[in-house]
């Protein structure tokens, strides 16, 4: 690996923050490459192994390395970022940023709706609820753990569909007519369970990114609510702001 020499007015850390960030941008240190230890660091750029240790940790926390225990620090994989605005699937929304989706479905089921979720769906005591529980990959890497519960009534024999290899809202488009128009969406910070963290090859109590979401027809009948766990390593979500320009005195 070539080595700029730290010399200027700016930080030795930055300097060599910015030199092993040049090379993970341009290809030179690839995804899971280790990189040189604070030891090597330190003697390649004549600086001190705190220094070398500084520079690591910043583009630990900028999200460009991760650590191993016992092992080392490796450049991490690109995330795979998300905009809200579209009210798109998951295969759909793989597919459009150059991935390749598949998804496993870990069980199917009617069940009776509890009376929180019942609320959330609008649906009255007796009612069933469709509970679908996939995990979903790109790339045939993992990366979310979904749970999607739909009112039966408005989607009957959906059982019958291939859910692994079909988009779920393909299918309530084509067969039952369903256009989903909004959704109210809600995220948290989580940490992997066993089965979380098993299912998504991550540590235990690895951090995930929690998504809630409850989408709408346009005549604002529930279609389905879904809850979602990320690979916070492998997944980000963008949000674009505006400044609201209808307040008076806004400075």
């Amino acid at each position: 690996m070539n080595i700029v020499k730290v010399e200027g007015p700016a930080p030795a850390y930055f300097q060599i923050m910015q030199d092993l960030q040049q090379k993970i941008l341009s290809g030179a240190l690839k995804p899971d490459d280790r990189v040189p230890s604070e030891a090597a660091l330190a003697k390649a750029y004549g600086v001190s192994r705190m220094t070398a240790r500084h520079a690591l940790t910043e583009l630990v926390n900028q999200g460009y390395l991760y650590r191993v225990h016992g092992k080392g620090t490796f450049v991490s994989r690109p995330k795979i970022e998300r905009s809200y605005a579209p009210l798109t699937g998951f295969m759909d929304d793989m597919r459009e940023r150059g991935f390749i989706p598949s998804s496993k479905l870990l069980s199917f089921e009617q069940v009776t709706p509890d009376p929180e979720l019942r609320n959330k769906l609008r649906l009255p005591p007796n009612a069933k609820v469709y509970r679908i529980v996939r995990l979903r990959y790109a790339n045939a890497e993992p990366i979310v753990i979904q749970i999607s519960r739909l009112p039966q009534h408005l989607c009957p024999g959906l059982e019958t569909e291939d859910l692994e290899n079909n988009s779920l809202y393909f299918v309530l488009k084509n067969r039952y007519g369903i256009r989903l128009f909004r959704a109210q969406q809600r995220l948290e910070a989580a940490l992997a369970s066993t089965e979380q963290a098993r299912l998504l090859q991550v540590p235990r109590r690895s951090p995930l990114l929690y998504v809630n979401r409850l989408s709408f027809m346009d005549d604002d009948t529930p279609v389905e609510f879904v809850e979602s766990w990320y690979r916070s390593d492998r997944y980000a979500f963008e949000v674009t702001l505006y400044k609201d320009w209808g307040g008076q005195n806004q400075k």
